[in-house]
């Protein structure tokens, strides 16, 4: 009698690898003598000796205090990697301190009285390290009014700052000095700035009585202290955030443009921004729906939504929680927030046309959004406080949707304000915020589309059998800034909703795209907010990143379950930056074909990358990167199956704008035909690498922490069978397990 074979399994789950890898030091490069650019180091000598001795001669006429100002030092296009930072001619010892990368070079702190010495310096230092800088900075001068102003005129940033009773509303950067005395001298020019009403500050958000929040000891009065202080009295506020990290920014309106020309002016200004205004990214008109929501929904996930409230009836019975309102119920857009509501609750409901998967949600709702033209100002240093206390209040709502933004183009040169303090907000309630790009007009992506730690979604259109199709006309594209592959995703945006209307616009595309990353969530065994994006973005239909398209829409299978004809292997690590990760694999039997390889692969990485984020870093956002790869072992040396490009043999800006080197996803796709190897193992590679140190007050790698790394690998063949996940589930034994909640996983010979 014939064995009976085994039940081939209808759906294969996501697995996770268990194994620990192989960590290897590596030792870092160090300014030397070969570096030193010694065909342009005497004529920089002269260059940088005048420009030192023309800001000494200017030196009672500079912004400065407590004795220091601040000066820009651009580097040549060959010198902008992390290598030849001029920490060594910039030093505490000589006067001088970097404080923070700056366009195509660094924001620098000096002492006046040192300028005349750093003339003579650039002529007369003779060590090697010295003249690696000297060769390789390009040139230097005042941080003036036009830094200050990014590059409008007074007259331009007046026109664009939103109007107040009071005046214009701006935001406000203090100058980030590290000299002690220097940050007092800040502290009361801001304070004299305020008393003699040179600053106002912009109107009262309204204070929230909110509910007792479940946290630590301590913790939740912290909050709402934060709250209170920060709705009442904001550059208050912000001076005593000033003086605990230098470092601190508030929302201020301005009488005029004589004092908007002070304020420029002031050594206390580090920035000055028309303050961006908050609003809903498509406001649209319907009425409320007469359709029945299923029985189960109560066991549904939930999604927290910031949006202009939940108004519809007959949704009510979708709401798990509804925070106390930020925005009145007056000015706030609940059109705009119906529509989003009902396409996350049964998007696939008002679009049966589509081919979308059956994700009922529930709703969390939060009223934080006005009305496009209401006359209500809603800034970040409202609506950012307001969030933190309310995400603390709900720590089983995981996954947020934004589909709001500021009425601006994001900044390539760097990332914005409000995208910052998100995703500060995520990775501290650990949430995933699922984040519009915005619609026309504009130019590219807005705020907060920003935020490294969000699922930026943008649109596309949907072909004539409702699979997806081209561009959206209507939805912004990317690039993000600091490297960032901004949108990741994208989903329908021309949907019928609430009402039975068509609308258009990336905030729907954002609503379908939520109850995925909800039902990931809730699919996983030990899920994380870096885990889902790694999930969606790796099973995501676009080989390539496109800026209009991100990687592409969500694909046929859910992002928990391992493809057809493949496995798929997720796993997290802490790793330590400068050492090398080696992890070992077996090579599937099925992938062979004349004993070579044979396939396809695919690999995402998503790198937390906090605490080495700065907001004041400009292009250099991420100082901490991950390069990741899947290797063969050929000829007593690893080869990238899967991979980066070589960044030591292309300069620093083809690395960042071909590879997006600094981005924290990494995201890989490749066919194998024929590739030949030595052993038996796949390999996969690792590593972190970091740069501005010293603005986290760190002199050396060793001293940064162990960073989080979300990995997902795809291995498989054209053939639909299960033949390559048994193997490898087989082979893997002990070291690999079920990802999800619920899967009958069956594994045959």
């Amino acid at each position: 009698m014939a064995e009976e074979q085994p039940r081939r399994p209808i759906l294969n789950p996501v697995l996770r690898f268990t194994k620990d890898p192989r960590p290897e030091g590596i030792t870092g490069r160090s300014k030397n003598r070969t570096g030193i650019r010694f065909e342009r180091l005497d004529h920089q000598r002269r260059l940088l000796g005048d420009a030192f001795a023309n800001l000494s001669r200017r030196r009672e006429a500079l912004p400065s205090a407590a004795g220091r100002t601040m000066i820009y030092a651009s580097m040549f296009s060959d010198s902008r990697a992390t290598t030849w930072t001029p920490t060594d001619i910039f030093h505490a010892d000589r006067g001088a301190s970097i404080i923070a990368p700056y366009r195509s070079g660094y924001l620098i702190e000096i002492e006046t009285k040192r300028l005349a010495f750093y003339s003579s310096l650039m002529m007369a230092a003779d060590g090697d390290r010295d003249m690696v800088d000297i060769s390789r900075v390009e040139d230097l001068r005042a941080y003036d009014v036009n830094d200050v102003g990014r590059g409008y005129g007074v007259d331009q940033l007046w026109d664009m700052a939103p109007e107040t009773p009071e005046g214009r509303a701006f935001t406000l950067w203090f100058m980030p000095y590290r000299n002690n005395d220097s940050v007092e001298v800040v502290l009361q020019e801001i304070a004299r700035l305020r008393n003699e009403q040179v600053l106002g500050s912009l109107p009262q958000a309204p204070l929230l009585q909110l509910l007792a929040l479940p946290a630590a000891p301590g913790d939740e009065a912290n909050q709402r202290q934060r709250l209170v202080t920060s709705l009442t009295d904001r550059i208050a506020f912000a001076l005593r955030d000033y003086r605990a990290r230098h470092r601190a920014k508030v929302g201020v309106t301005v009488s005029d443009k004589d004092h908007l020309v002070f304020i420029l002016g002031s050594a206390a200004v580090f920035r000055l921004d028309p303050l961006p205004v908050i609003t809903s990214t498509s406001p649209g008109q319907g009425t409320e729906p007469q359709r029945p929501l299923p029985s189960s929904l109560a066991a549904m996930p939930i999604v927290g939504v910031v949006d202009g409230g939940l108004t519809a009836a007959s949704y009510g019975v979708a709401e798990a929680w509804k925070a106390q309102p930020l925005v009145p119920a007056g000015v706030a857009d609940a059109t705009h927030g119906n529509m989003v509501s009902s396409l996350i609750v049964q998007g696939h409901d008002w679009n049966n046309n589509l081919k979308l998967p059956q994700l009922y949600c529930r709703v969390g709702t939060v009223q934080a959004v006005p009305r496009a033209n209401a006359g209500y100002l809603l800034d970040a240093d409202s609506l950012v406080p307001y969030l933190d206390v309310v995400m603390g209040g709900h720590p089983e709502t995981k996954v947020w949707n934004l589909s709001l933004n500021q009425r601006m183009d994001c900044d390539l040169s760097s990332v914005s304000a409000l995208g910052h303090d998100f995703a500060v907000l995520a990775r501290k309630h650990n949430v995933l915020l699922v984040i519009s790009t915005g619609n026309q007009p504009s130019g590219r992506i807005q705020p907060p589309a920003d935020c490294e730690a969000a699922l930026t979604v943008g649109g596309r259109l949907h072909k004539p059998d409702g699979t997806p199709g081209a561009k959206c006309p209507v939805s912004l594209s990317g690039p993000g800034p600091a490297s960032m592959l901004k949108p990741e995703t994208v989903h329908y945006s021309h949907v019928r909703t609430i009402g039975g209307s068509i609308s258009a616009g990336s905030s729907f595309s954002t609503a379908l795209t939520s109850p995925l990353a909800a039902h990931t969530m809730a699919a996983l065994r030990e899920p994380s907010p870096d885990l889902v994006k790694a999930l969606i973005l790796h099973n995501a239909d676009n080989p390539k990143y496109d800026v209009a398209l991100g990687f592409g829409s969500p694909g046929v299978s859910m992002p928990w379950n391992s493809p057809p004809g493949a496995v798929t292997l997720q796993w997290t690590a802490s790793l330590k930056a400068g050492a090398a990760y080696y992890w070992e694999l077996p090579i599937p039997a099925t992938l062979l074909t004349g004993g070579k390889l044979n396939g396809y692969g695919k690999l995402t990485a998503v790198l937390n990358p906090h605490p080495l984020v700065s907001e004041i870093a400009g292009p250099n956002y991420f100082s901490a990167r991950l390069a990741t790869a899947l290797q063969v072992e050929r000829g007593g040396k690893n080869h990238n199956l899967l991979g980066s490009l070589d960044t030591k043999k292309i300069t620093e800006e083809e690395a960042r704008e071909l590879d997006h080197k600094w981005s924290p996803v990494r995201h890989h796709h490749r066919r194998f035909h024929s590739v030949s190897f030595d052993g038996e193992t796949l390999l996969v590679y690792a590593r972190i690498y970091t740069r501005d140190l010293y603005l986290y007050g760190y002199d050396n790698p060793d001293e940064t922490p162990e960073m989080s790394v979300n990995f997902v690998l795809t291995i498989g063949t054209n053939h639909d069978n299960d033949a390559v996940f048994n193997q490898m589930f087989s082979s893997l034994g002990a070291f690999v397990e079920n990802s999800t909640i619920e899967s009958d996983i069956e594994v045959g010979a």
